[in-house]
């Protein structure tokens, strides 16, 4: 999954020049890094298996879902605010608009796992990779 959405570092990986990775009719090994940010977070997310090494601690979690709406889905900040919440709401964390404002250090494991989550579809991508997205969560909200 990191290698499909080119995230291993060149030092430590090697493409074979013959291969293709080819999405919605595009060979992403062939994009420029410009192109390539454009895809990502848009048409092409992901959920890390890992939420407390993704997520930002320096920034609240409504920081993290606004940077991405505004990025990919242009919209106002205020827009994505709203949204923000709605998205907190739709992946079931509790009180989303005082958690909105929360750090990742304040939220447990399972809300943290959320927030990725919430991240990830904030952008309608036509493709979600997901990197075992339950571990985090709660035994009964994996099943």
């Amino acid at each position: 999954s990191m290698a499909i959405m080119q995230l291993l570092p060149p030092q430590t990986s090697e493409i074979d020049p013959a291969s293709e990775l080819r999405f919605d009719g595009r060979d992403l090994l062939k994009l420029s890094p410009a192109e390539l940010r454009r895809l990502r977070g848009k048409d092409i997310a992901m959920i890390f298996q890992e939420p407390m090494s993704s997520l930002n601690p320096v920034f609240s979690v409504g920081e993290q879902i606004v940077e991405t709406l505004t990025l990919h889905a242009g919209l106002s900040r205020s827009a994505a605010w709203k949204r923000a919440v709605e998205l907190l709401r739709e992946v079931g964390l509790p009180e989303p608009e005082k958690r909105i404002k929360a750090y990742p250090h304040e939220l447990s494991g399972g809300q943290q796992q959320r927030v990725m989550i919430a991240i990830a579809i904030a952008c309608e991508p036509k493709l979600l990779i997901a990197d075992e997205p339950t571990t985090a969560l709660d035994v009964t909200i994996q099943k």
